[in-house]
């Protein structure tokens, strides 16, 4: 839980953070985007791919709750990366997309956790809920300050250290329930009665049994 639950944050932060006037002006001009292009490259790509990614998710998760988890954080990752070091326009909007399909898909995940939290449910929601809507507020603040006082790719890089712990954690985490997952019990047989294959009949049966 630990892991998934810090990179779907992460990925509320990178939601709103360039939203802050400073941080959207100086991506628009490095990038030399028009006004249109930016809320397509920025916000739109972000939010069609969470959709997608929170979809897959959901659908996914209940089966394969850890190797979504995984996979999802390994594409936020490298979304944010590409984000953060990208020259132009184009990278930075492939970015985007992948940051928003591993947020939704990470997001989705942590969502099938919730649900089995069994009578811990309301609780476990509502911390996320609040951790989640504090996320979405210090996106644009805390990305401000560092476009201010560095350079806006500084506000992209910092969320490498929280997805590096998030996917240590995750990783962590189903190897451990891995090496602790008893195998499915054999149903016991009927006392004295010995095991033979299906179709035949004991050695010891009497005639016409």
């Amino acid at each position: 839980m630990i892991g998934p639950g810090i990179a779907a944050l992460t990925g509320l932060y990178l939601l709103t953070m360039p939203l802050g006037p400073r941080a959207w002006g100086s991506l628009q001009m490095n990038l030399h985007l028009s006004g249109q292009t930016i809320l397509l490259t920025v916000l739109v790509t972000y939010v069609v791919g969470a959709a997608v990614g929170g979809a897959l998710g959901v659908g996914l998760g209940g089966r394969f709750l850890t190797t979504v988890g995984l996979t999802a954080i390994a594409l936020l990752t490298a979304g944010v990366l590409l984000d953060a070091l990208a020259p132009g326009v184009g990278l930075f909007g492939a970015g985007r997309v992948l940051s928003g399909l591993g947020a939704g898909g990470v997001a989705g995940a942590t969502v099938v956790f919730a649900r089995r939290a069994g009578r811990h449910r309301s609780a476990v929601v509502a911390v996320l809920a609040g951790l989640g809507v504090l996320s979405l507020i210090l996106g644009p603040l805390v990305n401000e300050v560092l476009t201010t006082m560095l350079t806006w790719r500084m506000g992209y890089l910092v969320t490498v250290l929280p997805l590096g712990a998030a996917l240590i954690a995750a990783a962590v985490s189903g190897f451990v329930l891995l090496l602790t997952r008893r195998p499915a019990p054999v149903p016991p047989s009927a006392p004295g009665a010995p095991h033979s294959p299906a179709g035949q009949r004991p050695w010891n049966a009497p005639p016409g049994a």
